[in-house]
């Protein structure tokens, strides 16, 4: 769900509450708070909820990336063991990432298949060769269209946009990674998650 101006408050205020009131369900609904049922119960229930289609939503206030990473803070502080730990440190011995890290992934895979040629380059990105580096390129933004001056919001959008986030994300990766091409994704995916 997107307003008028193209901002996607009214589908992550949904996505929140819904995802709070499937936590409190849950974690009223099963007593046990081991590790793997925990993390499972998580993931089916709640973490797909979280990332269905975040590729196109993806919040850029940090008001929006606290309060959905809030949601995975307070149901990972719920299992056994993980009490006294903080956030990162919970994330670092449960083998999970961030939800605004996962985000950033997606962003780069969904990317790098687009330029592969695995899936359609809907995003029509295109990229360049700087000595042996491969990176993403985008149109400047003029500062005029259709004889109209482009306002700062205008840009800010434009900034904000999936493609441009896209090609942040995957200009932010080390060149080794950039240049990795013919392989499957999943070759890719590893690669990128030893980084």
């Amino acid at each position: 769900m997107a307003s008028n101006d193209l901002m996607f408050k009214e589908h992550m205020n949904n996505i929140i509450t819904s995802s709070k009131i499937v936590m409190g369900m849950l974690l009223r609904a099963f007593s046990i708070r081991e590790k793997e049922p925990m993390i499972k119960l998580f993931n089916t229930y709640i973490k797909s909820k979280l990332e269905y289609c975040c590729i196109v939503w993806s919040p850029v206030q940090q008001t929006y990336i606290t309060e959905l990473e809030n949601i995975q803070r307070t149901f990972t502080s719920k299992i056994n063991g993980m009490e006294g730990y903080d956030y990162h440190e919970r994330l670092k011995k449960l083998n999970m990432y961030s939800l605004e890290r996962r985000r950033d992934r997606y962003f780069i895979i969904y990317g790098w298949q687009q330029i592969e040629g695995i899936k359609e380059n809907i995003l029509n990105l295109k990229t360049n060769w700087k000595g042996r580096s491969r990176t993403m390129t985008s149109k400047v933004i003029k500062g005029y269209i259709e004889g109209r001056r482009i306002t700062r919001k205008d840009i800010t959008s434009i900034h904000n946009c999936p493609a441009r986030k896209v090609e942040r994300a995957f200009n932010c990766i080390p060149t080794k990674l950039r240049n990795i091409t013919g392989v499957q994704t999943e070759a890719f995916k590893e690669q990128l998650d030893r980084w």
